[in-house]
């Protein structure tokens, strides 16, 4: 009985526990908060971004244009079909002067008779007047053009393709660092209202604590005025900074392409962060970085590509200039004599076509130094030129920041270690400060200097780590790597 009992006891205790679990989710859901750690919102902001998007219809465009680039080499063909009705007889009889119908009518006469009776003649054949003027006539015809610069065009295509591919990429790379560097600005603030938040509440203390001193008669009436100044000028400063907050996480919604009205609450840790970026990171040669990932780098890449299709687009317009081109043009052209006729009747219809290869070059003076083309084509060289002068500027340029990246990283390492000491230093100091304000030995204002002291160790802290973790994700940008894998 008493087996029965306890199990029955443990039974309820853990439906109270299932359904206190359920409740505390139920909670949680209703909020309507959506939190995010650092990856989530690097993810959401990847499949959502509407800079991003647009990025990808460009890319797509580009896509497109490499695959179908092929096009260019279809010929051009034309169908038509028309009704044509004569204005006037004369142009009809003089045409049937020359049928065979006619010249067998006239064959028997002498030149004389058949002059003078070929009218009437005519007029003979015509039965219906308003029928032989109407004629239709068909058309069909290809034209294929081709140079070789169409080859280079197709080559060009690709290139900007893959330039294309680079500019996505680089574009992804640029969305992934703003969204980290904003988790991690939220991050700082919301850690600089916690210490604010913090001090408030010491603010309050130390004037309730004024009060009771005040009341035994340990302090002056000055001491708790002063108390309660210092409480009653903290607490807009806390307000405004929560408004901030708040402000800086509807802005990182709206970058992260939430609905208005969105509320997020961002599941991180400067510390944590700090702590398993140090783990894994190693001692950083800016020489070795340099050497190894500097063609890695997006701006390199694009430069790289874009000298490409200068290049392509250079040789496409000198093969067009000096190679001819190649014209191979078909027609068919077949009308119908008499309307009210069967037209599928050869005896009733005209056909003529034509066939036409031709090699022909479209503009000499295309050729002439001083030509419109050939300056086009001077001007594309010089700024093939100006571009790769920029790419050996980028990689100066790139060299120096992966160096004073490197640096900066060293640096706030070292700032690190010395402000975890400053801080337990502070710490120390504010403790022993506050237990001699408490005993009525020291005055609030030692207290709030000790308090600002601390405060300001904490704050310089936290700002050398976000430091520190925004110029590794800057590097890691520029090499176009993760180097804390």
């Amino acid at each position: 009985m008493k087996t029965i009992t306890k199990l029955f006891a443990a039974s309820i205790c853990c439906f109270c526990c299932l359904f206190s679990l359920q409740a505390q989710e139920s909670s949680e859901a209703s909020d309507g908060k959506m939190k995010l750690t650092i990856e989530q919102a690097v993810n959401y902001a990847l499949e959502n971004s509407k800079s991003l998007k647009s990025a990808a219809i460009d890319l797509e465009m580009k896509k497109r244009a490499d695959r179908y680039s092929w096009n260019t080499l279809l010929p051009s063909a034309s169908l038509s079909g028309t009704l044509a009705r004569s204005n006037s007889l004369d142009y009809i009889k003089s045409q049937m002067t020359t049928t065979a119908v006619l010249m067998g009518m006239v064959q028997n006469m002498d030149a004389a008779t058949a002059y003078a009776n070929k009218d009437k003649i005519i007029d003979s054949m015509i039965t219906d007047k308003e029928a032989v003027l109407w004629h239709p006539v068909a058309s069909l015809s290809f034209q294929w053009n081709f140079n070789l610069a169409m080859v280079g065009q197709m080559i060009i295509s690709r290139k900007q393709y893959e330039a294309g591919k680079i500019s996505w990429e680089k574009t992804c790379n640029e969305t992934e660092l703003q969204i980290r560097q904003l988790f991690y600005g939220i991050l700082v603030m919301q850690e600089k209202l916690n210490i604010d938040e913090e001090s408030l509440a010491n603010a309050e203390a130390r004037m309730k604590q004024a009060e009771i001193n005040y009341r035994n008669g340990q302090v002056p009436e000055l001491s708790l005025l002063n108390a309660r100044v210092t409480y009653l000028n903290k607490k807009p400063e806390v307000e405004w900074e929560r408004q901030q907050v708040s402000q800086q996480l509807d802005l990182f919604a709206f970058l992260l392409g939430l609905p208005y009205g969105q509320e997020i609450e961002l599941n991180g840790s400067i510390d944590a962060d700090y702590q398993s970026i140090r783990a894994v990171l190693s001692d950083l040669n800016a020489d070795e970085l340099y050497s190894k990932y500097v063609d890695q780098n997006p701006e390199v890449m694009n430069l790289k590509k874009t000298i490409q299709v200068l290049k392509s687009g250079i040789n496409a317009a000198n093969v067009k200039t000096f190679t001819p081109s190649l014209s191979v043009g078909w027609g068919l052209s077949p009308s119908v004599t008499d309307i009210k006729t069967n037209w599928l009747d050869k005896d009733n219809r005209n056909e003529t076509g034509s066939l036409t290869i031709t090699l022909v070059y479209s503009n000499l003076f295309d050729m002439l130094p001083f030509s419109a083309n050939m300056q086009k084509i001077k001007d594309t060289k010089q700024q093939l030129a100006q571009t790769e002068l920029g790419l050996e500027q980028l990689y100066q340029n790139t060299e120096m920041t992966i160096h004073n990246s490197v640096a900066d990283i060293n640096k706030s390492i070292d700032n690190i270690n010395s402000m975890n000491r400053n801080i337990e230093v502070a710490q120390a100091a504010y403790t022993s400060t506050l237990r001699g304000y408490n005993n009525g030995s020291q005055e609030e204002l030692a207290v709030r200097d000790a308090e600002n002291s601390l405060k300001q160790a904490k704050l310089g802290l936290m700002n050398e780590k976000f430091t520190f973790i925004k110029t590794v994700l800057k590097l890691e940008n520029d090499l176009n790597t993760k180097l804390t894998k």
